[in-house]
């Protein structure tokens, strides 16, 4: 069954720049993010984009990116949506009344398609007036991933990481996947082997290297991906 056409605004509290910044880095105010939308303005949509849109959100404001190239199929098994209900809610997103999703490349039939998630705040309708909406736009093709930010290590440091990580005591490596396999459970994601070790060798480097990266590499730990315009 395919949902009724979007409506021509969506209404909901505005946004604060400073939880977005935080929901970049931190489970809690990510999950905070993920309540705003549900009970603003998300409410205002189907729920077959609502559904879609959270995904897209899963796999890019978690992540620390704006954009993520995912397969129909992959969205489907995500969703549990039919592939032709997941291309309507696209379809949806991305309309001018709704705006949320920004279609970089539609992909194929088996190709993947890239989707960036736009941002935006909204103030609640006041009596006689149209609701005003204000764009809340994520820098374009930034990618800070954690797996990006590991790339922008020069070798030396890479092998100082390896040699960190594999001289962990038993006790020590155990708390680190712990430490990391709780913050993937509270965003509610589920990451390949070698994704995991990215995010296990990250926090060991958080742990102990942390100066050393911070002197070097100024924005290892820190990320702001948001812009006003």
């Amino acid at each position: 069954m395919i949902d009724p056409e979007p409506p021509t605004d969506v209404q909901s509290d505005a946004l604060s720049l400073d939880e977005i910044r935080a929901a970049c880095d931190s489970p809690l105010h990510y999950i905070a993010i993920l309540h705003r939308y549900l009970d603003g303005g998300l409410t205002g949509l189907p729920v077959s984009a609502q559904r879609v849109f959270l995904q897209l959100i899963r796999e890019t404001l978690a992540r620390g990116r704006d954009r993520v190239r995912i397969t129909i199929r992959a969205l489907t098994k995500k969703t549990g949506l039919s592939k032709e209900t997941v291309s309507n809610a696209l379809r949806q997103l991305s309309s001018p009344s709704v705006d949320l999703v920004n279609v970089v490349d539609s992909g194929g039939a088996h190709a993947s398609g890239q989707y960036q998630v736009r941002w935006y705040t909204y103030q609640k309708r006041t009596f006689g007036k149209s609701p005003h909406r204000s764009r809340v736009k994520v820098r374009s093709m930034i990618d800070q991933s954690i797996e990006h930010r590991l790339l922008s290590l020069s070798p030396e440091d890479r092998a100082t990481l390896e040699q960190a990580y594999l001289a962990l005591q038993p006790k020590e490596r155990f708390d680190v996947e712990e430490t990391v396999k709780d913050n993937l459970l509270t965003l509610g994601m589920v990451v390949t082997k070698d994704t995991f070790h990215q995010y296990v060798l990250y926090e060991t480097m958080r742990r102990t290297m942390y100066h050393h990266i911070r002197r070097h590499y100024p924005n290892m730990f820190s990320f702001d991906p948001v812009s006003k315009s």
